[in-house]
């Protein structure tokens, strides 16, 4: 890892904190490691205690060498160091201007070259609400409102696009 453009660390995904959204720091564990979307109220009512800082999230790459990779998962990007903003990989975006606020870019498209952007919506939602996103660098990810047995195949298409980024941005 050293030498490479990552920031030293863990590789850090932002989630939104508005819990409006599919994916948020209750429910991204279940998703990314699982394969199963559970929405996020749910999470909420069988979690005790705060809503977490930081949720760790393991990629397990294949069954045969068993490399296990870490992200740290984060809904506040405003208390992101300024050498923590190196190690951010991913976000799941809102489709909101306001999330980028106080963001260390200067726009979109600087944004969505340095970090992988996911949107996340369900297939029968309006193109509408996907409209301001498809204007960004963003993969828009739809999953269905109640096959939760498709759940797993977007969360295999996250993967392999945020194992191709990081890839490729290592190179670079």
């Amino acid at each position: 890892m050293k030498g490479s453009k990552i920031g030293d660390g863990v590789p850090i995904i932002l989630v939104p904190s508005a819990s409006q959204t599919l994916i948020t720091i209750y429910n991204v564990k279940e998703f990314l490691e699982d394969g199963v979307f559970i929405p996020t109220d749910v999470k909420m009512k069988q979690m005790k205690g705060p809503k977490p800082e930081c949720v760790t999230v393991l990629k397990k790459f294949s069954s045969r060498d068993r490399v296990v990779t870490a992200y740290e998962v984060r809904d506040k990007p405003s208390v992101l160091k300024a050498e923590e903003w190196g190690r951010v990989v991913a976000v799941f975006v809102l489709g909101k201007e306001w999330q980028f606020k106080d963001w260390p870019f200067k726009d979109h498209v600087e944004i969505f070259n340095k970090i992988l952007g996911f949107y996340m919506r369900f297939e029968d939602d309006s193109v509408e609400s996907a409209k301001i996103v498809k204007q960004w660098n963003v993969k828009i990810i739809s999953i269905s409102k109640n096959k939760r047995h498709q759940d797993r195949a977007a969360a295999l298409d996250v993967w392999d696009r945020l194992e191709e980024f990081v890839r490729s941005r290592s190179r670079s």
